[in-house]
């Protein structure tokens, strides 16, 4: 294995066993981060992201040797420019950035080597891991490489590195995020078992966000239509592969790969795919079950919890139940006198008075908004008069029918026929009226019609279709 085998790698943990690991971590961390955004990561970019960095970082920098030169140790007695370019020398010296490189601008390039790169992100996504739609992803993932084996793919060139390694792999991952899942809904039943307050069970089932997380993933995996149709594909791919040439093709590549014998080759293949298949058809609806079950149990948890708290820690409803169940082959007249008997045992310990003001939700205001009413105690009879003659009267509906016939008798007087231009539509009010010739022109009131010619009209103020408007006969 390349990690024992080459003593490159001998201090490549080093950085995450050490006093200061917290440190270092965010300080990688930085220029991973940085990586993404830039072609190349140069060394005095790296060192000016330290330096900010170790301005602002809360954390006490304990002294420590790491590596027996003073020279690549930090410390709080040096200052962050000191320090930034210890970092990077221990980062060289662990294997964790690239050795000293000389680029095209000059200075040395200080890009994070691969295997650095993928060890932080595993850690992040073990760690630090955010889960929404990892578990689709799995599941999508599966059946689109396993797609790949039924059409003309690259995939097929090489099946077992391209296309069974990498199912294998996500059914492992998928594994992983269905323990993960497992874990979060017992790890929400420990809370609300601890919880003694009514408050804190209203706040946790509000604002939880492990619990949002959870029922996200849990709703979409098992209550979409999308996902099951999926895994029902799966399935059927898994079934069929096997008598594909593909999977020939798995079995000699293995042999290539492995220096092993057809047997042994094909007893591998078909154990690698029948673990995929066993998972999918009988893990997952198992793993999917329980999870059922342990929500079941949630609700039921959660809503004794509610009574528990509300009763001071006491299972009221058992103890009813137990009342009851006594007293119901009692007389009526017995059981009244029992039940008037405990009723007296209860009674209002405390009580609270809820005004008005308490639930009232008071409207904004809204500033600054001028008002467009009219306000009539300032208007006069003669005002008001006058403004009920010009709305009613002097101010008719502009484009009305008998508006638009006296438009055009005045307009075809001595024609037969009119096709609107540029001459004719100067103002908004003759294109609107060609509009209302062509609203008009199915009625029998309107004694004109419109034939639609090819093309359009540009005029100054708009654009229309070219027309021609003429009598009906």
């Amino acid at each position: 294995m390349i990690l024992f085998d080459n003593v490159e790698y001998d201090r490549f943990f080093n950085p995450l066993s050490c006093k200061n690991k917290r440190i270092y971590y965010e300080c990688i961390l930085q220029l991973i981060e940085k990586s993404k955004s830039v072609p190349l990561l140069y060394e005095t970019d790296a060192r000016d992201i330290l330096i900010l960095y170790l301005r602002n970082y809360s954390y006490e920098m304990e002294e420590e040797d790491n590596t027996g030169n003073a020279d690549e140790n930090i410390s709080s007695k040096k200052s962050e420019i000191e320090n930034a370019s210890a970092i990077l020398r221990y980062f060289r010296y662990c294997g964790w950035i690239s050795e000293r490189e000389i680029g095209r601008n000059g200075d040395n390039i200080a890009t994070v080597m691969p295997y650095c790169r993928k060890m932080i992100d595993s850690i992040e996504r073990i760690f630090n891991r955010d889960t929404s739609a990892a578990l689709t992803n799995h599941i999508f993932s599966i059946y689109d490489i396993l797609h790949s084996a039924f059409i003309d793919h690259g995939r097929t060139h090489r099946p077992y590195s391209n296309i069974l390694v990498p199912v294998s792999d996500s059914v492992s991952d998928l594994k992983n995020e269905l323990l993960v899942l497992k874990d979060s809904i017992r790890s929400i039943m420990r809370i609300i078992i601890k919880m003694t307050e009514t408050n804190e069970l209203g706040q946790f089932l509000i604002k939880d966000e492990m619990m949002e997380s959870f029922f996200n993933d849990y709703f979409f995996i098992k209550k979409d239509g999308l996902v099951p149709g999926y895994i029902s594909e799966i399935e059927k791919m898994l079934r069929l592969i096997t008598n594909t040439e593909v999977y020939e093709n798995m079995i000699k590549e293995y042999q290539k790969i492995n220096n092993a014998t057809e047997i042994a080759a094909r007893e591998i293949i078909d154990s690698q795919i029948s673990e995929v298949q066993s998972f999918i058809s009988y893990d997952y609806v198992k793993e999917m079950d329980y999870i059922d079950k342990k929500i079941n149990n949630y609700y039921s948890l959660y809503s004794t919890r509610i009574l528990m708290v509300l009763s001071n820690s006491m299972n009221m409803q058992t103890y009813l139940n137990d009342l009851l169940m006594t007293i119901k082959d009692f007389d009526p007249n017995e059981k009244k006198d029992i039940i008037d008997s405990i009723s007296k045992c209860f009674g209002l310990q405390s009580y609270k008075y809820v005004g008005r003001k308490s639930i009232e939700r008071r409207k904004k205001r809204k500033l600054n908004i001028k008002s467009g009413a009219i306000i009539t105690s300032s208007l006069s009879n003669e005002d008001k008069a006058r403004l009920t003659k010009e709305l009613l009267y002097e101010y008719p509906d502009k484009y009305s029918v008998m508006r638009a016939i006296s438009y055009f008798n005045n307009l075809l007087e001595d024609k037969v026929s009119l096709i609107p231009d540029d001459t004719f539509v100067k103002t908004r009010d003759d294109a609107m009226m060609v509009a209302a010739s062509i609203i008009y022109s199915g009625t029998g009131d309107f004694p004109y019609e419109v034939e639609f010619l090819e093309g359009t009209i540009e005029t100054e103020i708009a654009t229309i279709s070219k027309i021609r408007i003429k009598g009906k006969n």
